[in-house]
């Protein structure tokens, strides 16, 4: 039996394409929607969708589960994007934010039961394992930013080593070869992602990630309290006599640090030294003064894409979803002096 994607692909449009045609929305050409058409009957996909969708139709309601996610300023993108795409199908969503009493999570799943909501996203502030799975029973379940443990499931994740790929990339592009990096904690998952990257972006130019040239620029980790030290590391790493003319950072708050650690030296940014951030925390990448490089998690896109896969997604039990970050070149980074 075809699938959504072998029609998309057999007419040379996107998944969503199909979907919204064969639900009756204007989202293409006639030409193509008559393609569209042909090739779900003849494949024998247009009577399994029209059944899957008069169902489906039934449930007005997305449940949305966030700890802390509604209201952390780093992390709101995620519950925009899926916003954005719900209104767009017509659909509502439920959001039930545990902030820190994870004991909610029964009362805010019997909820969405009783609303018939047609599946669950469970969205997750930074990117991290959970262990709740048992508290979903069968319904339909998408992970953002975070993967279950014992359990599989649709998750979705930003591209951490592409991430840390993008900022090696830059800086090596400017010309810079003394490139230090201040990290988050070894214990966050994409911390090791983003390393990961940054090596292979080095690799490519013959050069290497030595131990040396990595820094922690946290203590502790959130889970179980955290303590930003980039400050003075920053300070220790710039007063060396072989200086890095780049720094990478583990996020945007760790390079507004190392900022502000190189102007206590007396060094200018970009001139003295890159600095290139991770999040774009719009707070700090475009409050600091010059305006932060960074790379920017793509949160809203991942919103968008967790409902998706619940109101046009094919009945996959579990994969993976790695979602492209994006190079935001602003005024902290600049050539290597020759």
């Amino acid at each position: 039996m075809a699938t959504l994607a072998d029609i998309a692909r057999e007419v040379g449009v996107s998944n969503k394409t199909v979907s919204l045609t064969l639900r009756g929305k204007r989202c293409s050409s006639e030409e193509t929607a008559k393609r569209i058409y042909e090739v779900a009957e003849r494949t024998g996909y247009l009577e399994k969708y029209a059944t899957r969708a008069s169902n489906l139709e039934q449930f007005a309601f997305i449940g949305f589960i966030a700890d802390h996610v509604a209201t952390s300023p780093y992390s709101v993108e995620l519950l925009r994007g899926a916003q954005a795409e719900a209104l767009q199908h017509g659909r509502i969503l439920l959001v039930g934010s545990l902030e820190t009493d994870t004991q909610n999570l029964v009362g805010i799943c019997r909820m969405f039961r009783a609303y018939k909501a047609a599946g669950y996203i469970y969205a997750s502030r930074y990117r991290q394992y959970i262990n709740h799975s048992d508290a979903f029973g069968q319904e339909s379940v998408v992970y953002m930013n975070c993967t279950p443990v014992n359990a599989r499931g649709k998750i979705i994740l930003p591209d951490d080593e592409e991430g840390g790929f993008l900022q090696a990339s830059h800086l090596l592009e400017l010309g810079h070869r003394k490139i230090a990096v201040i990290s988050l904690p070894h214990e966050d998952p994409a911390t090791s992602l983003r390393l990961k990257g940054i090596s292979k972006a080095m690799a490519k130019q013959g050069l290497s990630l030595s131990s040396d040239m990595c820094h922690l620029g946290v203590s502790g980790y959130f889970d179980v309290g955290e303590t930003y030290i980039a400050y003075d590391k920053a300070k220790e790493v710039l007063s060396a006599s072989d200086r890095p003319s780049a720094i990478i950072c583990g996020n945007d708050r760790v390079a507004m640090m190392v900022m502000n650690a190189a102007l206590d030296l007396g060094l200018r940014i970009p001139d003295d030294l890159s600095v290139i951030g991770f999040d774009d925390f719009k707070t700090i990448s475009e409050h600091v003064r010059p305006q932060l490089t960074t790379v920017r998690l793509p949160y809203y896109e991942m919103g968008r894409r967790a409902v998706s896969e619940i109101v046009l997604g094919e009945n996959e039990s579990s994969f993976v979803s790695l979602i492209r970050c994006e190079l935001i070149r602003r005024n902290s980074c600049a050539p290597h002096p020759v």
